[in-house]
């Protein structure tokens, strides 16, 4: 079909950092991500995640694993020239194609390695375009879903920063609290990079309707994220996809609802919805999506469209 798949959240090297497996085949049994299986679905750009909130790696801090997994992507980019690049301007975005050439930025989940806000321009020169604030557990700049801080001075000087840099807040692990203060004090575009609807599955990681309305009022995006416990209890499927992607573009339209599986991000193939074995099944959503009767325009976005909207106007030209 053809479709541009963007997946706004992959933990890609939090999982080959953890299991020591070579990213460049396929992924084994049980694991979703790998360079074939991003080329046979049709992926054509990633947001790559920075994940190292402080405490995650015992005996390592936040900065350090931070700059370990920037130093793996690095790697990799290096490793695979022809079918892996780093998205360094607007006009990159031309040259992503479904299935490769992909082009990679990066999200920054927790923002734990940034010691101070003056760090950040170091974090964007090598790529990362989006920042969520904190993590589950709090950190020196805002509280997270498992605590009821907001967001401290630090957080403040952080966002001023992340404004000047043209860096994106991700809402998806901030705390009520934290996510009101974000918006209290950032103009600009917010998204959330892997969230659900909490109307339709209650969990604190998941948005209110008022969030993901005011979320889209800033013309930004949630992305879906395929982890079970997130989207329903007993059995979920590609339907119980579909039905958190219809409860969004009944609020607030296709252009603000996009991908962000977080596959492999701490869970594994057991915890996707069923029939879902690598990140080449990200295409199956798009299939159900026109079984439903979505038009192709509403399908495109949501595949990949939307992201590649916020990506024109963070990368420079």
């Amino acid at each position: 079909m053809g479709w541009m798949i963007v997946d706004g959240h992959e933990d890609i090297a939090t999982e080959v950092l953890e299991t020591g497996r070579d990213f460049g085949l396929p992924a084994p049994a049980g694991h979703a991500l790998s360079l074939p299986d991003m080329k046979r679905g049709g992926l054509g750009i990633v947001l790559a995640t920075i994940f190292a909130p402080d405490g995650y790696w015992k005996g390592e801090g936040a900065t350090e694993a931070g700059e370990r997994q920037m130093a793996y992507y690095d790697a990799l980019l290096a490793k695979h020239p022809e079918d892996l690049f780093r998205l360094e301007s607007r006009g990159d975005l031309s040259l992503c194609k479904p299935g490769g050439p992909i082009g990679i930025a990066h999200l920054m989940e927790g923002a734990d390695p940034v010691r101070h806000p003056q760090e950040l321009a170091r974090w964007v020169d090598r790529g990362v375009r989006f920042v969520g604030i904190a993590w589950n557990t709090p950190n020196r700049y805002a509280g997270g879903t498992r605590d009821d801080a907001g967001l401290t001075e630090a957080g403040k000087r952080l966002l001023e920063e992340m404004r000047r840099l043209n860096v994106v807040p991700d809402l998806s692990h901030l705390n009520v609290k934290a996510f009101d203060d974000v918006m209290a004090h950032h103009e600009g575009v917010v998204v959330a990079s892997h969230s659900n609807a909490h109307a339709l599955r209650p969990h604190r990681r998941n948005l209110t309707d008022d969030q993901i309305r005011r979320i889209a009022a800033r013309g930004g995006l949630v992305g879906i994220v395929l982890y079970g416990p997130f989207l329903g209890e007993g059995e979920v499927t590609f339907d119980t996809v579909v039905r958190h992607i219809d409860h969004m573009t009944a609020l607030v339209g296709s252009s603000h609802v996009g991908l962000g599986s977080d596959l492999d991000g701490g869970f594994r193939t057991d915890k996707a919805p069923q029939g879902l074995t690598s990140v080449a099944d990200l295409v199956r959503v798009g299939e159900r999506l026109r079984h439903q009767g979505y038009g192709d325009d509403d399908i495109e976005k949501i595949l990949g469209g939307n992201w590649i909207r916020l990506l024109k106007q963070v990368l420079p030209d």
